[in-house]
């Protein structure tokens, strides 16, 4: 990848790439996630979109923007990341809600993130996807299966690269102060959607 991107210019070009939706607020939300790989980031971006007037982005489609041929251990290429938190600002700045379908692994990236939001007066808001590795692990080896038949489109993700993931994966502490979604039960998913809407109300 290049690592003279005009990132602005970029970040513009791939919001109009997007499903933004007409809503705007005067201090938008952000929403960004972290989790395992299988824990639900899709899901839930799915989920919320259907609910609220937010516009998703995802890591696999700026990996896709960026470099249409790259593999598997470049999707965290730091262009990608600082195009992420680019696109983020360029939303904002416009009164965009957004939620990020990517796993911001580190807290220094998360606290990248939190300043480039306030700054431009946005909205933080951290989701962590608490689902256990065993759980994750399994709906990956689903995925590959699907992947590997012809079923749906990613990357196969085996163990050895799982487990790096997951290690490479910093979970965040209580003072991070964000939100637990459990991946799991549709009352966690009701509570996190109504949770993103009171934040919409309030602003």
């Amino acid at each position: 990848m290049n690592t003279s991107l005009d990132l602005d210019v970029l970040a513009e070009d791939n919001v109009r790439t997007l499903k933004v939706p007409s809503q705007t607020f005067h201090e938008p939300p952000s929403v960004i996630l972290v989790g395992y790989p299988g824990a639900g980031k899709t899901f839930l971006v799915e989920k919320l979109k259907e609910e609220v007037p937010l516009t998703a982005f995802s890591e696999k489609d700026l990996t896709s923007f960026l470099a249409p041929r790259a593999t598997l251990l470049e999707r965290d290429a730091v262009e990608v990341f600082q195009l992420a938190v680019k696109t983020i600002e360029h939303l904002l700045l416009k009164g965009k809600a957004c939620i990020y379908d990517g796993n911001i692994k580190t807290r220094e990236q998360r606290e990248l993130v939190k300043k480039v939001v306030e700054d431009v007066g946005g909205r933080y808001l951290l989701i962590f996807i608490s689902t256990p590795k065993e759980i994750c692990y399994s709906r990956v080896q689903k995925q590959n299966l699907s992947v590997g038949r012809g079923e749906s489109k990613g990357f196969i993700l085996d163990k050895d690269l799982f487990e790096y993931e997951v290690a490479t994966t910093k979970l965040p502490p209580t003072e991070e102060n964000h939100y637990n979604f459990d991946g799991q039960t549709q009352e966690s998913l009701i509570r996190t959607i109504l949770y993103i809407r009171s934040l919409l109300k309030t602003i």
